[in-house]
């Protein structure tokens, strides 16, 4: 019997026949993540994701089996959320077995008094948002890809949201979580973070991308709907100026939901275009928001004062809301690319003392990496902040690569070792939210060092058979 006919047999006999994909259909529905690379192999013919079947549990403990028969038979796993990841992890690159977790979508229930919710990993950040707002509630974990994102996908990448200066990343947003080791053992890690008894191991699974464990489920925090909005835009003479004003912002305690700063190309082509209004310098927008609305009004004042106070110029405060309203209109056409063109992000982030170093030296790394008759552009902007740094979001795109498939590849990846290894010179640490799947992983190394052996030590340790998502994270198969 054909070896992939055999293993679709025996999903069956788990997760039922109507809920498995056999060959070639597994191939066609999870060819490609949202990466680049994956989406032009696929459309050469030439596909990185080839997995051997896929199926779509309904049951944590349908998860478990499917994960015990791949140790029995030695065959890798790949999870999929909404497959929207850009850096290649949802790729079932050694084949095997793709589990889409998408029917796992429940809302076990809502705790009204302590504001939390236990959540299955399949369910779209779309869809939960959706369903709490209709009781007055948020998750205010709101992804540009929400409308595919799920929240186990989420977990995995270690994501942010657009509200994350306020109210965090998503490791801020959960506190225990329900998944599956690899050896097939359903856990549930305690039921909030904030216990004495040993490590907490919810935090280990944060940006682990697959390689610790299916995640199946998650306890996470909720708030109430903001009862006030309060928008600012400011424009600035020099990025630097833009940058001080920021940071003072958030080392001062203030939280805007929103901080968003755009470089003056980025503001003059996407976030101009976004707004419909023209824009030639640094800018920033600005949105507090909260359920008391004095409070709101006094946090986003002072944190204006503050932008008057490093030269920002005021502008409408509707081109905020509208920002706000179209905030994701920058991942679909006309605005997002589409082959043949080649795009991608170096999202890098820092802290204070280097950011601005690591902003220049990242973006004239990048710029110089191609020939000018390629014609790159490149749109930077600070997308998240903290209290000790900030996030640099560098989109670069080639209108038209190479027609060899190859010699795209090879021109795609001099743009980001050179965007990387500047950052990295330049004092940040890569990717600040979207994971490290197959386009960052050669440069795990150089940011882990000897952390690196412990991570291969801990995946041997849980994955003695290397079957979770074996290759990912940097880790090589001898691992």
């Amino acid at each position: 019997m054909d070896v992939a006919a055999e293993l679709a047999d025996a999903l069956a006999q788990i997760v039922g026949a109507d809920n498995v994909l056999r060959q070639p259909q597994a191939r066609e529905g999870y060819a490609h993540d949202q990466w680049w690379y994956a989406i032009a192999a696929a459309d050469a013919g030439q596909p990185i994701s080839r997995p051997d079947a896929a199926v779509t549990p309904t049951t944590p403990e349908q998860v478990a089996a499917v994960v015990q028969l791949a140790n029995e038979r030695n065959v890798p796993i790949t999870p999929w959320g909404g497959g929207s990841g850009v850096q290649g992890a949802a790729n079932a690159d050694r084949g095997g077995i793709v589990i889409d977790t998408r029917k796992l979508k429940r809302i076990r229930s809502i705790d009204l008094k302590s504001l939390t919710c236990v959540v299955e990993a399949g369910l779209s950040c779309r869809d939960f948002e959706a369903a709490l707002n209709a009781q007055g509630l948020s998750f205010t974990h709101y992804p540009a890809s929400a409308e595919w994102a799920t929240i186990g996908g989420s977990i995995n990448a270690r994501g942010s949201g657009v509200l994350s200066s306020k109210y965090g990343k998503i490791e801020d947003h959960v506190l225990s979580l329900e998944f599956v080791t690899p050896t097939g053992e359903l856990v549930h890690t305690p039921a909030v973070p904030r216990h004495a008894a040993g490590p907490e191991l919810t935090q280990l699974f944060m940006g682990a991308e697959g390689i610790f464990g299916v995640v199946t489920a998650a306890v996470v925090k909720l708030r109430p709907l903001p009862k006030a909005r309060v928008f600012g835009v400011y424009t600035f003479d020099s990025l630097a100026a833009g940058v001080e004003a920021g940071r003072q912002i958030m080392v001062s305690g203030l939280r805007p939901a929103v901080l968003r700063y755009y470089d003056a190309d980025a503001a003059a082509h996407s976030l101009a275009r976004a707004v419909e209004t023209p824009l030639d310098k640094p800018t920033m927008v600005l949105m507090f928001d909260g359920e008391y609305e004095k409070l709101v009004d006094t946090e986003a004042e002072i944190a204006f004062d503050l932008c008057r106070a490093n030269g920002g110029r005021k502008l409408a405060a509707q081109i905020g809301a509208m920002w706000w309203d179209r905030r994701y209109v920058f991942y679909y056409p006309p605005y997002a690319p589409e082959l043949p063109s080649i795009w991608g992000t170096v999202d890098v982030v820092a802290d204070f003392a280097h950011i601005e170093a690591v902003y220049h030296e990242t973006t004239a790394a990048i710029r110089a990496a191609v020939a000018p008759e390629w014609n790159l552009s490149l749109t930077t902007h600070f997308s998240h902040w903290y209290e000790w740094g900030s996030m640099i979001y560098a989109r670069m795109k080639i209108p038209k690569g190479p027609a060899n498939l190859a010699e795209a590849k090879a021109l795609h990846d001099a743009i980001f070792r050179a965007g990387i290894e500047a950052a990295l010179r330049a004092g940040a640490v890569m990717n600040d939210h979207h994971g490290v799947g197959l386009r960052l992983a050669p440069y795990m190394a150089a940011q882990y060092g000897e952390g690196m052996t412990l991570l291969a030590n801990l995946k041997r340790a849980l994955d003695p058979k290397n079957v979770l998502c074996p290759g990912k994270l940097g880790l090589s198969s001898k691992d």
